[in-house]
């Protein structure tokens, strides 16, 4: 055990001397409600640390005189106002009206969000109360909930670091993307879904029982609150044995991945069924893509539609979700999503920080070549599982997000992706004799790293 964290140790001391600041800057640094959807999230952890575990219905009258059932929860519409980014815009999307006043509990909608698993709300919550008991207002309350969201994120990316026992270059370099760090600095639960998947896949880099029980919980969890993701409890089938197809190991396996993924089932069914409710839109008439008769106004998503629409047209099912992910424009503004934009995903980095980690990558793939090759059984397995959850993913903003008849996907954004790439450490093993190239993987890692430390923060003070 010794020799594997004096082998952990550099890159613990990388991302605490590197990734951790950058992420403390930036809860510091962006105005609360300008990283993605955090208004949404922050009033969901308010919410947990009231007793609401999750979302319920009412129905709201909206500014265009519509009644409409929402998704949402009950808390002081101070916390909503202090965190509110931007005005609302009731010309573009239709806004509660009138907007309730602070200072007693109100309903107030979330959509989508309203129906999470509350697992990843704890942290944040746990900061806010604390914020609370000491009489900060709601704005130290609110960066107190920040910050403890960024350490249980730092908690969770450094013990993937100790813990694995190859991949750390991978790992490291999910775990310090600016996108990544920025969703730390908030109230966004995809931080920590990030964070609890590389610490998984790191779990999984070793066979004691006690790592694979601790990885199931971990993915169980992540599944728990996007059950699209149920894909990577892949990991947890690998490696696969010889004749895997008949091992009572892979059955084992194959159950305990089942396992880890019937709550999450259990969830989105219940919270679909008594909870979700369509997300409203000023009145329009449906897309191209409907089947249906004509004229065809709608409030709102309409998930029951889109699935009707799809199931009459199958191949749909397939061209959507690829014209989505793999369209070439498209898949430049994923990659770019991933590595990081900001704001209401309209603040873009400086091109160098773009630059700086397409270079990176290459290298380190380049350096971790002589190092350790590739299973790639696993590799296939894995891959599917990835391109599955992509699938699902793209599929699910369909349903819920996109307009009815849309042609093209709305919603999908490169952050979505960052928990599958840890499942890639899985299909890597070590030479024999390890090369030099992975000392200077974390050469590159860090200097990418130290980068983001100085140019991300510039630019971040430049756009607010």
């Amino acid at each position: 055990m010794t020799g594997r964290l004096d082998g952990a140790r550099p890159w613990l001391a990388a991302f605490a001397a590197l990734g951790l600041p950058l992420c403390l800057i930036l809860a510091f640094l962006v105005p609360l409600g300008e990283v993605a959807d955090e208004s949404a999230h922050l009033l969901r952890a308010v919410a947990l640390l009231d007793g609401q575990l999750v979302g319920h219905r009412e129905t709201v009258t909206y500014s265009d005189g519509v009644a409409r059932p929402a998704a949402g929860v009950t808390v002081d519409p101070a916390w909503e106002i202090a965190s509110r980014g931007r005005p609302p815009a009731p010309d573009k999307v239709p806004v509660p009206d009138p907007m309730p006043a602070p200072g007693r509990p109100a309903f107030l909608p979330l959509y989508t969000i309203g129906t999470y698993f509350p697992g990843f709300y704890v942290p944040a919550a746990l900061g806010l109360g604390a914020g609370e008991a000491l009489g900060l207002g709601h704005a130290g309350a609110a960066l107190l909930g920040r910050l403890a969201n960024a350490a249980a994120y730092g908690a969770l990316a450094l013990a993937a670091l100790a813990l694995a026992r190859r991949g750390r270059a991978l790992l490291f370099g999910v775990l310090v993307l600016p996108m990544g760090l920025s969703l730390a600095a908030s109230f966004n639960q995809d931080a920590l879904m990030i964070a609890a998947c590389a610490l998984a896949a790191a779990l999984l880099t070793g066979e004691e029982a006690w790592r694979r029980r601790l990885a199931a919980l971990l993915i169980g969890l992540v599944v728990l609150a996007k059950p699209p993701y149920a894909a990577i409890a892949a990991m947890l089938l690998v490696p696969l044995p010889p004749r895997f197809w008949a091992s009572p190991v892979f059955r084992r396996r194959v159950l305990v991945a089942g396992l880890a993924v019937l709550p999450g089932t259990l969830w989105i069914l219940s919270t679909t069924a008594w909870i979700a409710t369509p997300v409203p839109r000023l009145a329009y008439e449906a897309g191209p893509l409907w089947t249906g008769p004509r004229p065809a106004p709608f409030l709102g998503t309409d998930t029951r539609a889109q699935a009707q629409m799809l199931l009459s047209h199958p191949g749909l099912l397939l061209t959507l979700p690829a014209q989505c992910l793999f369209g070439a424009k498209r898949a430049l503004m994923l990659a770019a999503g991933a590595i990081g934009i900001f704001g209401w995903m309209d603040r873009m980095l400086p091109a160098a920080v773009y630059a700086a980690w397409g270079a990176g990558l290459a290298a380190l793939a380049v350096l971790c070549g002589r190092s350790l090759r590739v299973r790639w059984v696993d590799l296939t397995l894995l891959g599917f599982a990835g391109l599955l959850t992509a699938w699902l993913v793209a599929l699910s903003q369909y349903l819920s997000w996109t307009d009815v008849g849309g042609v093209r996907i709305y919603g999908p954004q490169g952050r979505y992706f960052l928990p599958l790439i840890p499942m890639l450490v899985l299909a890597l093993a070590p030479r024999p004799a390890p090369a030099t190239g992975l000392r200077w993987a974390l050469v590159v890692g860090t200097a990418v790293a130290a980068l983001d430390l100085v140019v991300v923060p510039l630019a971040t003070a430049r756009m607010f």
